[in-house]
Formats: C-alpha cells, structure tokens, sequence
C-alpha cells in the first residue's frame, strides 16, 4: 500500500503477510526522525493509506474532525484496557479464564489500533508535527511505544490460541501457572505503557497538530482523508463494529455494566 497523507514523502512499501497470524501485517515506511536519535525507526503502517485519489474523492458530506475521530479510537482502546485488567486479574487469582475473548481482544488491538489507528497517526499528524519542530521527543517516545505494543500484542496473540483455532496450538500462555503469571505482567505492561501514551496525545500531541493546521484548510483536508481511509477499509460501519464485538467480550467476563465500576458511597 502506499501512504498518500503526505505526498511529499510517501513511498510505496512491499507488502508482506504475518506467517502466525496469517493475515497481512502492517506494511511499514522508515521514517528517519532527523534529530531524534531513532534514524529509520519503522513509523508507517499499511493504512495512512486512504484513497487512491484522496483529495480528488473526497466525500461531500462533513466528517468528524481528524482529532475527534483519534480520540474516539482511544475510547475504544480505553474500553480493551479494562478488558486487559479485568483477564490480569483473573491470571493473577486463578479465576476461570476462557482465552478467547482475551485473543479476540488482541486481535482487534492488532487488526485497528496498530494497523490503521496507529498507521494514521505516523502518516498523517506526527509528519507535520516533526516538520513543524514540535514535539519531537514525545513523537519519539510514542513512535518507540508503537513499536514496543506491536511486539506486545503479538505475545498475547501467541498465548491465548486454542485448537479451536486450526493450526493455532493450545493457549500455552494459560497452561502452568507461571505461564498465567508472565501472561498477567504482559497485560499489565501493555495496560501500564497506554495509559499514558493515550492521556498524552489526547491532551498535548492531538492540540499541537490542531496548531499547526490551523489555516483553516489543512485540518479539514486531513479529516476527508481519515475519513476515506477509515470507509475504504471498514465501509459504512466504520468502528462500530469493533465496539459491538468489545461490549460482547464485557459482558462475557461480567464487565458490560457501567455501574459495576462505581464504589459504594463513602460513609
């Protein structure tokens, strides 16, 4: 795929498939961050891919802003973050826990947050943020977080398969009880590292970028091209299908119930 937020320096990439996951894996661009320290940190995934004519075909209707659509994929992350707590618990106390819902969680984490809610961040907002000479030690530490999450995910992938997976073995990270403990401190790890990543982009990264395309076209322009990116790739249902299959998952493990989370009134 090619990335076509930035026309100025976007490059083809080869297109390559996951050999475990068998899918395709994220096609990925080296960005060298000049100045940084990181030169050829791999930063593009295979989807700031948006429409082969992006501009040409952009949709007539408005479109949430590019921000607003970022902060809402954090949500959706937000939501698999309780999900992660929730599994860690129950590795750490020996409560029952069916793998699948932990991989299928995994797998959304893979196939939308990092392939194309990540890929849109590296191809659309840290570019400008890093042309602009903004935020280049945060854009550093968030692009190595990506890449450190990537890593994460494919472990709890790997730990969760079943047999009712063909050709996915059988959930070795729940067999022995050091196994559920690594399998517990990699949750945590992945839950410990996004919090923050996700509180700082919202509150630092996302307003610097709505500074430095604040000529009143910009913005916008980038907005039609997530926008395409996100209804070439999902079609009309855009994340809410992800949404539905993450309220599934909570309420298999008992989590749905948003007043579940509230403590009893102190005394």
């Amino acid at each position: 795929m090619t990335d076509h937020a930035e026309t100025d320096t976007a490059t083809p990439e080869d297109d390559h498939r996951s050999p475990r996951l068998g899918r395709p894996a994220m096609n990925r661009r080296a960005m060298l961050l000049g100045g940084v320290g990181i030169g050829g940190l791999a930063v593009g995934a295979g989807v700031a891919v948006g429409a082969q004519h992006a501009l040409a075909a952009r949709p007539a209707a408005p479109v949430v802003p590019a921000t607003e659509e970022l902060m809402t994929d954090h949500g959706l992350l937000k939501r698999i973050l309780l999900i992660y707590r929730e599994c860690g618990r129950r590795l750490t106390t020996g409560d029952q826990l069916d793998p699948a819902p932990l991989f299928h969680a995994a797998q959304m984490v893979h196939s939308y947050i990092e392939d194309f809610h990540e890929g849109i961040e590296e191809g659309y907002i840290f570019p400008r943020l890093l042309r602009a000479g903004k935020l280049r030690d945060t854009v550093r530490n968030l692009l190595i977080q990506h890449d450190v999450g990537r890593k994460i995910t494919i472990a709890i992938i790997r730990s969760t398969t079943t047999m009712d997976m063909p050709g996915m073995g059988s959930a070795p990270g729940l067999a022995t009880a050091g196994s559920r403990a690594d399998l517990a401190r990699t949750l945590d790890q992945f839950i410990t590292m996004y919090e923050p990543h996700e509180a700082r982009e919202d509150t630092v990264v996302f307003p610097a970028f709505r500074d430095v395309t604040a000529d009143g076209n910009t913005f916008e322009q980038v907005s039609h091209q997530i926008a395409e990116a996100q209804q070439k790739r999902f079609g009309d249902h855009g994340v809410s299908g992800y949404l539905d299959q993450i309220a599934d998952i909570e309420r298999q493990l008992g989590i749905y119930d948003l007043a579940t989370f509230t403590p009893p009134i102190p005394t």
